[in-house]
């Protein structure tokens, strides 16, 4: 084993290790309250907490409980020397940016899952880590273009995976939401949307408390292809649960009966994509690229669909206004706290979303794609009826000539 791999592995932290530091720090118990108890972001920040603090003993030769660290870093930002002040500082960007065992990683990686829980355990703490930024480079350009997701693209690379990750590719360019948002908040949703379907809806609300944090209360819906991929899926499912004898809440599970996660959804994917030669670039194919044609598919001006209304239906925050100006406050955006629009007239946005539900039904909705053109199924008959014609006779092409 390498210097480098044996280091990484020996300020590693397992689940119970995670549990241990949790249950022995009440300062950190306080900082993780605001977060929703086994969320993804509560285990995110608990895990870069205690990899840090193993990081200190291990690597550094500092025994340091968290409370100690936090009174240590308050006594040396009054100190005269500019080290002194700077000294948690320093330590959290050699534990992140700095760190040898990370080099290859993206930088939004290091950023997130290292610097920004120690950073924020500090604010919280009224201990500010900095007030400064730009200690992490900006994200550079990306050295693979990424490729654009169309109807008949995605009918293809649909068609080669099973049908659990199908339906969970659909319920995410239908609803226009992030891998995270489906197999972590819809996923819990399963009674919920099986009774829908039951009932014979069409169309299904989903609702999402906020997107990364934002603290931003939106709503979204599937439409008939997704619930059409669900209900594929749904005996599938059962009978997983049956082999097993158990029951579960979670409407897209392993064969193992838990919830599939998002590491486990992209490896499957991934590889299935690279097997059948339809994955040929870091970029070439994204799960993200589903939400994207969500929005994509909203933008011709012809079809008429408020961009400020997708944007709120995809949990952004901040977005444009109807004459194409960026709104950069929160507060003004649709869905804010000066415009409620969707909370008391949620018949407002799910019109905006009949707008565009033909165009994301991609198996059932208006457009079929001949050999690279999309076209309406109108303009589809009258092209079958024109060439029949043609063939009979009924219409004869005459030369023009001068």
């Amino acid at each position: 084993m390498s210097w480098r791999k044996g280091l990484r592995y020996r300020y590693s932290v397992s689940a119970v290790d995670v549990a241990r530091f949790i249950e022995e720090n009440g300062c950190v118990r306080d900082f993780l309250s605001k977060f929703e108890e086994n969320s993804v972001t509560f285990g995110e920040k608990a895990v870069g907490l205690a990899r840090f603090f193993r990081w200190l003993r291990v690597v550094k030769g500092l025994e340091l409980k968290p409370s100690e660290f936090l009174d240590a870093h308050l006594i040396r930002r009054t100190a005269a020397s500019v080290e002194e002040r700077r000294w948690a500082l320093k330590l959290a960007l050699e534990y992140s940016r700095d760190n040898p065992d990370l080099k290859g990683k993206a930088a939004n990686y290091a950023y997130g899952a290292f610097f920004l829980p120690v950073k924020m355990f500090c604010d919280y703490h009224e201990a500010p880590l900095t007030i400064n930024k730009g200690f992490f480079p900006n994200r550079g350009r990306r050295k693979y273009p990424e490729r654009p997701f169309t109807a008949e693209f995605i009918r293809r690379i649909l068609s080669v995976l099973s049908q659990r990750d199908r339906a969970i590719c659909m319920t995410e360019l239908q609803s226009g939401q992030s891998i995270k948002q489906i197999l972590v908040d819809v996923n819990k949703q399963c009674k919920y949307i099986f009774r829908e379907i039951d009932s014979g809806k069409q169309r299904i609300r989903l609702d999402f408390a906020e997107r990364k944090g934002n603290d931003f209360p939106y709503f979204s819906f599937i439409s008939q292809d997704a619930i059409q991929e669900i209900q594929k899926w749904r005996p599938i499912r059962q009978q997983i649960l049956r082999n097993l004898s158990i029951t579960s809440e979670y409407l897209f599970i392993t064969e193992t009966g838990k919830p599939l996660s998002c590491k486990g959804f992209h490896n499957n994917t991934r590889l299935v994509w690279t097997r059948h030669k339809l994955r040929t670039g870091p970029l070439s194919v994204r799960s993200h690229g589903f939400r994207k044609f969500f929005e994509q598919e909203a933008s011709p001006p012809e079809r008429g669909i408020s961009k400020s209304y997708v944007s709120f239906m995809m949990g952004h925050s901040s977005g444009k206004d109807s004459n194409g100006i960026k709104i950069n406050h929160p507060l003004d955006v649709v869905g804010g706290i000066y415009d409620n629009c969707p909370r008391v007239y949620p018949n407002v946005v799910e019109k905006e979303y009949a707008k565009l539900e033909p165009y994301i039904n991609i198996y059932s909705g208006k457009t079929v794609t001949t050999q690279g053109l999309t076209i309406s199924q109108e303009d589809e008959k009258t092209l079958k009826t024109l060439l029949e014609d043609l063939k009979t006779g009924k219409i004869k092409i005459v030369e023009i000539t001068e």
